[in-house]
């Protein structure tokens, strides 16, 4: 006997096979800000340029643990639906993790590294707006185990990001796929420096140890 899907269930079929970029979606790799003065980084709800180039990372470097995070813009394509003063908003999404999965695409030794789920503080995001998200691209864990590969490991490694978490509805969310490529180090970041040599280093967004923006005072 043969059997069809009604027109129903088959458009539910296929949107269970597709990736998540309808509603809430991470959209974009944001190049960092320069530094404030006291060496904080601040961030705003968008990219104010983007990121064109490969991230890169010193999984050795002690201060960070070796950990690279980086800004990813994330954006609520969902709009709003409280129509009544004081209505609650069931669009607005509430990011509470990540998922991330790695593939190693040239390393000098062969390596398989685990994927990883992180919980995360909630980041609130508006119906058809934006936020910029700092997420550990390269988590305390997964850079240990980098460096525990070679003891002059060089590595390219692909992470594929998607955000969890749920709307004002109760829904939960997983976003479709975002993804960098981060090359590895072990061991080679000496720092930057300051073109005056009389000013020194204030500050490094987002941080030490990996692609970064710095700034001198």
């Amino acid at each position: 006997m043969n059997t069809r899907l009604s027109p129903l269930l088959l458009v539910l079929a296929l949107a269970a096979c597709v990736d998540n970029n309808a509603s809430l979606r991470i959209s974009a790799a944001c190049f960092p800000p320069a530094p404030n003065d006291d060496g904080s980084c601040s961030y705003p709800a968008e990219c104010e340029s983007v990121m064109l180039g490969n991230l890169w990372v010193d999984a050795n470097f002690g201060p960070t643990g070796g950990t690279l995070f980086w800004p990813f813009q994330a954006d609520n394509q969902r709009p709003p639906n409280n129509n009544n003063d004081g209505a609650l908003n069931t669009a607005t999404a509430f990011i509470t993790g990540y998922k991330i999965k790695y593939t190693v695409l040239s390393t000098s030794n062969p390596l398989s590294i685990p994927d990883v789920t992180l919980d995360d503080t909630t980041r609130t995001v508006e119906a058809e707006s934006s936020t910029v998200l700092a997420i550990p691209v390269i988590p305390f864990n997964v850079a240990t185990l980098l460096v525990g590969a070679s003891a002059t490991l060089l590595a390219e490694v692909r992470a594929e990001i998607r955000a969890t978490g749920h709307y004002g509805d109760g829904q939960n969310f997983e976003t479709g796929p975002f993804f960098v490529v981060v090359n590895v180090a072990n061991g080679s970041w000496v720092g930057a420096s300051c073109a005056d040599p009389l000013q020194v280093i204030v500050g490094y967004c987002p941080q030490p140890g990996q692609s970064s923006v710095t700034a001198c005072k």
